[in-house]
């Protein structure tokens, strides 16, 4: 006897290559099977999800759940369980000085929490943030980070501020000794609203990337972003991509261009994690949730096994989670979204706020977290319908 069987639904689990009307079995808070034709009677709770799609629990890995960053963050199960994600990664609201005091704050969550540490000892407190050498401090992040193993599964460096304006690659270099003491990815973010880093920087920290580093803001046209002003990209970027350096979306509110991104998938520059980037402003502002940013690159030309993909075991790979979460192969845990693809037209607008019309939309319909089943939120990630 299974606890919970969720019945009928289209099956989708790019990591087993799965795209089936399938039934799966859940005992305790692991996938027990998935087949067909199972019935009703060998469980205790049917969910049925005939018309519906089904996979692994969606996996947002780059979002902000930390309220005292600045613009602050938002709840993680408002982002995360209420919206269909089970899993979220907070993109490095936290140094190691206020990592404490962050994880006082995901401790009810029922949405999965990790995070990125970042490399300035306050995290985003201030923004800008690296304002001089003091606020690195490398014996104190690795000992966060050593105490903290399981929730940090990066360390995390913006190409902005002061101290970057002066120093340069330095300073990454020096982030980047933070994350090979512990075999952890650097994750590098681009784009600088304030031009003041100077303009070849991106392609000087790009050469430092390894394989398994992550680069965030795939898309944007911000100044320090891969794209240049006659539509070319970096040579440097197709080179990271060669060696392995996963290409992160990082939508939010600044950092998607649909100009970028349309040239980028048409010259082959394809991301390898979709995430949101969502604060608390932007869930009402251009980015609503981790569907809505998967439904603006299905509407970009991505397939939707592809975007699932991109937000499920591609996230649980660059994170070193793939051996819980990211597929629906018996044994791993319970974590299943249910959502819909809805066909009408909704309004989505990017960095410049030049306007996409969604002719379909990922809606998330309910949460299989560890197990246990739980409501989505009625209207919570959605942009507005414009028809």
């Amino acid at each position: 006897m299974y606890d919970l069987l969720i019945k009928g639904g289209r099956v989708i689990d790019p990591a087993q290559k799965l795209d089936d009307q399938l039934d799966i079995a859940v005992n305790g808070d692991k996938i027990a099977c998935v087949t067909k034709n199972i019935s009703p009677t060998e469980s205790k709770q049917v969910i049925d999800a005939k018309g519906k799609i089904v996979t692994p629990g969606l996996i947002d890995s780059h979002c902000h759940v930390y309220s005292k960053q600045n613009p602050p963050g938002t709840e993680p199960d408002t982002v995360g369980v209420n919206q269909g994600v089970t899993t979220v990664v907070d993109g490095g609201s936290a140094g190691h000085t206020t990592l404490a005091d962050f994880k006082k704050e995901i401790a009810t969550a029922r949405t999965t929490v990790y995070c990125l540490l970042h490399i300035g000892s306050l995290g985003q407190k201030t923004v800008p943030e690296l304002r001089n050498w003091e606020e690195i401090n490398l014996d104190a992040t690795a000992a966060v980070i050593q105490a903290n193993r399981d929730l940090i599964r990066g360390i995390k460096i913006r190409l902005l501020g002061d101290l970057i304006s002066r120093e340069g690659v330095e300073v990454v270099k020096t982030a980047q000794k933070a994350a090979k003491m512990f075999d952890l990815p650097l994750v590098v973010h681009m784009g600088d609203l304030e031009q003041r880093v100077a303009p070849t920087l991106t392609q000087e920290t790009l050469p430092l990337l390894e394989a398994g580093d992550i680069l965030t803001h795939l898309y944007n046209f911000n100044w320090g972003g891969c794209m240049r002003d006659d539509g070319t990209f970096l040579p440097e970027l197709k080179q990271a991509m060669q060696r392995g350096v996963i290409l992160d979306i990082g939508r939010g509110r600044i950092h998607l261009n649909f100009k970028v991104a349309k040239n980028g998938l048409s010259h082959g520059i394809l991301p390898t994690t979709i995430s949101s980037d969502i604060v608390a402003p932007s869930i009402t502002d251009r980015v609503y949730g981790l569907t809505a940013v998967m439904s603006t690159l299905l509407e970009l030309g991505l397939t939707l096994t592809q975007v699932i993909e991109m937000s499920t075991i591609n996230p649980a790979r660059a994170l070193s989670l793939d051996d819980r979460i990211g597929s629906l192969k018996p044994g791993m845990v319970a974590d299943i979204s249910i959502i819909e693809l809805l066909s009408s037209k909704w309004e989505i607008v990017d960095s410049e706020k030049k306007k996409l019309t969604l002719t379909r939309l990922l809606s998330p319909v309910s949460t299989v977290k560890l197990g246990q089943p739980l409501p989505t939120v009625k209207g919570l990630g959605k942009p507005p319908a414009t028809a």
